[in-house]
């Protein structure tokens, strides 16, 4: 099945199941059936040549209204059954009415429902058949042309009625399910963005424990204080990294939870850079330009590209030292991250954080460049927008 048919099927299967519920209520069929008979007899009180109306005509106008409860399970006959009717009361010369209001009201929701061959087919047959009986049992005279071509104008206008509120109901369920996949394709984003920032959070909070932690292992015989000193600090670590995941995993359980940290962003960039210096890589910061208030989003990644862009010095470089710079301009943030420690191209491509940082740039409008320097070491360069681009 093609995926064009099979969402037309769908849409069709949601308008049928729509007009179904609706037939089925109880008030839908009484409503058309009071209508129908009440209009009809009062119609009829006037003197005119036609037979007057009786018993059998009341049968005949409360039997369409109360087809129309079966229509969910044979919408073909139910429609059939109030064309019957309508025509046996017209055929057998009753006064005029609106005798044919179930007939409408079966043929617009039949249409509607997207079943528009039945409704066509039972149509295009039943005036032809209505025609020839009443011309040849009617106890009045047949109608003339003028009145044919009425008639078949009337039933044209209900199947085109039909149709528009079939396109009209599609349109509605098109528009239902395109805000439904909105919404899932946000959450899925938003998951995406949880899961980036579970592995920043991760990728700098266990390096930092395995640093601190080979630290109280050199030093544990040799400088008592200093090994305690990493203890504490691998706690300390330890407890902001599940601080970290619980933030995480309450967006991704959705249970607005508040979080039990600060968002991460350009303010928390202090206390990373001193827990990087407690790990050994002093990093030096630089501000050019005045600093202003960052967008979330933007905040968020700045940080995060930085948390990252660090991790990496520390994980795959020799180098003693590293520095950030922060650019402020009219249009756009940037940072920059530069070690002069030795290349390790074979470690620089693996595992998602140089893919990770250019996803979270390019992700919001930005650019984004890493890769060695021609005079050795390795930087790391985001410049983000403080608007999307429309």
């Amino acid at each position: 099945m093609d995926r064009d048919g099979g969402e037309h099927r769908l849409v069709v299967g949601a308008a049928g199941g729509r007009w179904d519920r609706w037939c089925r209520q109880p008030w839908p069929p009484v409503l058309v059936g009071v209508l129908q008979v009440g209009t009809t007899v009062a119609a009829a009180q006037r003197e005119t040549p036609r037979r007057p109306v009786d018993l059998l005509a009341v049968a005949l106008l409360a039997v369409g209204p109360l087809l129309l409860y079966a229509w969910h399970r044979a919408p073909g006959v139910v429609l059939a059954g109030n064309f019957a009717a309508a025509a046996a009361y017209y055929t057998l010369g009753y006064r005029f009415g609106p005798a044919a209001l179930s007939l409408a009201v079966a043929t617009v929701i039949t249409v509607a429902a997207g079943r528009r061959r039945t409704a066509w087919l039972v149509t295009a047959l039943g005036l032809p058949v209505y025609l020839l009986v009443s011309a040849a049992v009617g106890r009045q005279r047949p109608p003339g042309p003028v009145a044919v071509v009425a008639i078949a104008a009337v039933l044209g206008l209900l199947l085109a009625a039909g149709e528009a509120v079939r396109v009209a109901g599609e349109r509605r369920a098109e528009a239902q399910r395109a805000a439904v996949a909105e919404r899932r394709r946000r959450v899925s984003e938003e998951r995406l963005r949880v899961a980036r920032d579970l592995h920043d959070v991760l990728a700098h909070h266990v390096s930092l424990v395995n640093v601190q932690a080979n630290v109280a292992l050199r030093l544990f015989d040799r400088d008592p204080d200093q090994a305690r000193a990493s203890v504490a600090a691998i706690k300390e670590v330890s407890r902001e990294t599940m601080d970290d995941l619980r933030a995480a995993l309450a967006v991704l359980r959705q249970d607005g939870a508040a979080p039990r940290r600060p968002t991460a962003g350009l303010g928390q960039l202090d206390e990373l850079l001193a827990r990087s210096g407690e790990a050994g890589l002093p990093v030096t910061k630089t501000v050019d330009g005045t600093p202003r208030a960052l967008p979330t989003a933007v905040d968020l990644a700045v940080y995060r590209i930085v948390q990252e862009a660090v991790t990496n010095v520390r994980r795959h470089s020799g180098a003693a030292a590293a520095t950030l710079r922060v650019a402020f301009d009219e249009d756009a943030v940037t940072v920059a991250v530069h070690d002069a420690g030795p290349a390790r191209v074979a470690r620089r491509g693996d595992g998602d954080g140089i893919a990770g940082m250019r996803e979270r740039a390019t992700g919001l409008g930005g650019a984004f460049e890493a890769g060695h320097l021609p005079g050795g070491g390795f930087r790391v360069s985001a410049r983000l927008p403080y608007r999307m681009p429309a």
